[in-house]
């Protein structure tokens, strides 16, 4: 069992939209000699060269951060001592890359919070969506709500996942996302192995398939196929040939469309931290080893799987029984009209599973709670209407709606005309 980031690392990444070119370059977190299991300076390799290209960020560098997309950045001076308050806070425990934005989404380790890093721009500059905080954990030690994996699907949405497969989360990647909790992944009941095991299936990361699929490898080396909309985890098998001790923290995808694991625990080890995976037999090769990187604890690309072979996705699967495609498996929520005219919106919700009483939270664009209303969901679509409070002035808002643990299923930006 798994009792801390530090033995054993929940580690994710992030892969890329379908329409885009394929790249040598993979975007990889590691950590230093001198803290092995810190993992908070990002970089860029070549992977046809092995070479670092682009030393992005590290906590001795000065940074730009803003706390909402409306905002201008504000520059900042480098400082080491309290990790926690700098942009990466600590260990990143997912990393994902938007090459239609040159964005690297993140959540930090211990905070339920979406993030990017634009690498459009001079300096490192960090967006951080404090207004839209998903509130999925209850605690520093709530590992199980921990987000850990996280990929941008072959649709162009950002797909992040928590430890225990509870909490499938797709995000928009426009200047100001849509976050919404699509629920509990589904094993299909043929698993030899459960998607949601804390013994086999936790940490690893999520990569994005050119059918459409997302691809899960866990921190234990097993590898799921999740079909959306319908959530259900197909088991694939698990990596071969890989050293003893070997984790598969880090995942992405090469020019060619391989999977490449990688591992963020070599220190004293014997074996490099980057492999490759042959899909067709599930067996992995190391590849070379890159200058001044040991532990990669997660990687990302603008790839992806099998961008060069779709038909290796459906052979290499056992054959399972066919994936329901109806998207009467998914929440829909929506918020309406948008922008607002005379101050009254309305919230509807369709094929929310588990019933009940929700809130309807109403932020200001610093994060404070300006208004509260309740919302019955008992049938399979409900409607709920609410005022503005009229002693706001108009702008921009964001409505949360949460569950009855006051975790976030919904977040949308709305203006206020």
């Amino acid at each position: 069992m798994m009792k801390s980031f530090t033995t054993v690392i929940l580690c994710c990444l992030v892969f890329a939209v379908g329409a885009q070119p394929v790249s040598r370059k993979t975007y990889m977190i590691i950590s230093s000699t001198a803290a092995p299991t810190v993992y908070n300076h990002v970089v860029a390799v070549d992977m046809k060269t092995g070479k670092l290209t682009e030393d992005i960020y590290n906590t001795k560098k000065r940074y730009a951060y803003r706390n909402s997309a409306l905002r201008p950045y504000e520059n900042r001076e480098a400082d080491d001592r309290d990790e926690s308050k700098l942009p990466l806070s600590g260990s990143v425990a997912c990393m994902a890359f938007d090459a239609k934005n040159n964005r690297l989404y993140y959540v930090p380790q211990l905070r339920s919070e979406l993030r990017y890093i634009d690498l459009k721009q001079g300096q490192p500059s960090f967006t951080c969506f404090e207004s839209q905080s998903l509130n999925l954990m209850h605690n520093n030690e709530d590992l199980a709500n921990q987000v850990s994996r996280m990929t941008i699907g072959a649709d162009g949405f950002g797909y992040a996942l928590t430890n225990d497969g509870e909490h499938l989360i797709k995000f928009s990647t426009q200047e100001t996302p849509v976050i919404q909790d699509l629920g509990v992944l589904v094993d299909n009941p043929k698993n030899q192995v459960l998607v949601r095991s804390s013994c086999t299936s936790w940490g690893g990361d999520l990569v994005a398939g050119a059918d459409g699929n997302l691809y899960l490898v866990t921190v234990r080396n097993h590898i799921f196929r999740i079909s959306l909309p319908s959530k259900q985890a197909d088991y694939v098998g698990m990596i071969k040939k890989l050293p003893e001790g070997y984790t598969s923290n880090g995942a992405s995808v090469d020019e060619d469309g391989n999977l490449v694991v990688s591992c963020g625990m070599t220190t004293g080890q014997n074996f490099t931290p980057l492999y490759k995976v042959n899909w067709t037999t599930l067996e992995a090769s190391a590849l070379q080893k890159v200058d001044d990187v040991s532990n990669v604890s997660d990687m990302a690309s603008s790839n992806l799987l099998f961008q060069k072979d779709n038909k290796q996705a459906t052979n290499t699967v056992v054959a399972f029984s066919a994936t329901e495609t109806s998207e009467d498996n998914l929440p829909v929520i929506s918020v309406f009209p948008n922008p607002v005219t005379n101050r009254r919106f309305q919230v509807k919700v369709a094929n929310m599973k588990e019933k009940g009483t929700y809130k309807m939270i109403l932020m200001d664009v610093n994060g404070k709670a300006i208004m509260e209303g309740k919302m019955n969901i008992g049938t399979k679509t409900s409607t709920t209407s609410f005022s503005f409070p009229a002693q706001h002035a108009r702008g921009v808002y964001f409505v949360h709606i949460a569950d009855a643990f006051d975790r976030t299923v919904y977040s949308q930006q709305i203006i206020i005309e």
